[in-house]
């Protein structure tokens, strides 16, 4: 498996060659919203993403790619009810989110040193969610039908290397017992 996401990241950058394709690497940090704060309310710094822009040349729009890992993470001493269980005392509460989406951009001031866009990503999301109690864990595992709009800038720091801020707002909807999950991402990343 390590072979072939190597494999992989060296293929999506060595089609970053030609001048209408980006590669993308970003730091991402979460701060969940809605039913996921009520479940893990902290804010978290655990996340990255890899993601591929392929740009028009007609007109300031791109499609692309990402694959991105967050964390959710939070301890809490509130009484667990769910499945059929009641639990008290501390847990450990952790999210582990895959989103997997399909992108579209539309870019504001595309020769320009700063260049604002606003886009929306729509894929699957794979979610994790785990509770501990000492040795024992309620572990719930689903995909997700989800949606990201993002709003973010590109800077330009050289020919060949630029950076990226982004918020990305991700909407998990519900499937099968599941929530709605969602959180709001803030993105820092390397264009190449």
């Amino acid at each position: 498996m390590k072979k072939f996401i190597v494999s992989l990241i060296f293929a999506l950058v060595g089609y970053t060659a030609s001048a209408q394709t980006e590669f993308m690497i970003t730091y991402q940090m979460g701060l969940p919203v809605g039913e996921t704060s009520d479940y893990v309310g902290a804010f978290s710094g655990r996340g990255m993403g890899l993601e591929w822009r392929y740009h028009l040349t007609t007109t300031p729009v791109s499609f692309g790619f990402s694959v991105n890992w967050n964390v959710l993470y939070d301890k809490s001493e509130d009484r667990y009810v769910g499945d059929g269980v009641i639990a008290d005392g501390k847990q450990y509460r952790t999210m582990n989110i895959v989103p997997i989406l399909g992108h579209a951009h539309y870019y504001f001031n595309k020769d320009g040193i700063l260049n604002p866009y606003a886009g929306v990503g729509v894929g699957t999301y794979y979610i994790n969610q785990r509770t501990e109690f000492g040795q024992w864990a309620i572990v719930e595992k689903n995909w997700h039908f989800g949606v990201a709009p993002e709003v973010g800038v590109i800077a330009d720091v050289s020919s060949s290397l630029n950076m990226l801020f982004s918020v990305r707002y991700n909407h998990a909807f519900k499937a099968g017992n599941s929530i709605d999950h969602s959180y709001v991402g803030f993105n820092i990343g390397l264009v190449y």
